[in-house]
């Protein structure tokens, strides 16, 4: 539930301009490998656009164009771009061709940990996104904490403490933690009653199978954090929802903020970083 998140894997950079020019996005795109074809094409629009290259409002070329510039045939290319439809990210009409949706409107949370992938960490729009990310969890894990302490079962407390028990063995596999997390997350979704809580969190939970190099380099503490286990189940316990919110919240700050600057933000960038800055007092 609190967690020290490590440094972030370097990716490689891409150009951030964007084309509305159907010409410059088959001069972006290239043929793709023959294996897991549809998915490799998916991936490749999906990277484009979350990346900004191919800009919302912009159609993309005709179905032949794109299929001979991506070197796959055109029903390969109608079941990726029914996928990225599937994601929010783009809207086909019959007779009038395929358009980039803009993806902040349109797509779910899904969509964050995409959109880190496209990026490179040093980028200003990376950071801003991991900070939504941190934000996102905070709030999340305060309200579910919050609510836990008054709808909570005997039976919630039994499911929460064996997972945080379970968890001081997994303390060298960044993976398997992530993943046991999640489900002390998911056990205190539920011992707080909100359906809500779980539909967001099920996004975060893909995380560790659909974003594994971002896990790996964000749990690189966990020796230190396993701890906090003890602490937000003492909280729980105690029944004060009021005092449980204030105390996570403030926890999950401090935890984010020393990440930041451990990991060569500046004090700055650290500042800047929404529900951060201390003057604020926190999330």
């Amino acid at each position: 539930m609190v967690q020290s998140f490590g440094h972030p894997m370097k990716k490689t950079s891409h150009p951030s301009s964007a084309t509305n020019d159907p010409t410059e996005t088959l001069a972006v795109l290239g043929p793709v490998a023959r294996s897991s074809v549809v998915d490799a094409v998916a991936d490749r629009l999906r990277r484009e656009i979350l990346a900004g290259r191919l800009a919302a409002g912009s159609r993309l070329p005709s179905e032949r164009e794109l299929s001979l510039a991506l070197g796959v045939n055109r029903l390969t290319l109608r079941a990726a771009l029914a996928r990225l439809e599937a994601l929010g990210l783009v809207t086909t009409r019959h007779g009038s061709g395929t358009e980039i949706s803009p993806w902040r409107e349109r797509a779910g949370l899904e969509a964050l940990g995409m959109v880190m992938n496209s990026l490179d960490p040093q980028e200003p729009a990376w950071l801003e996104l991991l900070t939504s990310l941190l934000e996102i969890r905070r709030i999340l894990a305060a309200e579910a904490v919050a609510l836990a302490c008054d709808r909570h079962t005997e039976a919630d407390l039994s499911t929460m403490q064996r997972i945080a028990d379970e968890q001081v063995a997994r303390v060298h596999d960044p993976i398997s933690y992530a993943r046991g997390d999640m489900a002390f997350q998911r056990a205190m979704a539920r011992a707080a009653g909100n359906v809500g809580i779980e539909l967001i969190l099920n996004s975060i939970a893909r995380f560790p199978e659909e974003h594994p190099e971002l896990i790996v380099s964000l749990y690189d503490r966990c020796e230190e954090a396993v701890h906090f286990y003890g602490t937000v189940m003492d909280l729980v316990r105690a029944r004060n929802g009021e005092a449980a919110r204030t105390a996570v919240k403030t926890a999950l700050g401090a935890v984010d903020k020393e990440w930041l600057q451990r990991h060569g933000y500046d004090g700055r960038a650290a500042g800047q970083a929404r529900g951060l800055d201390s003057s604020r007092g926190g999330a």
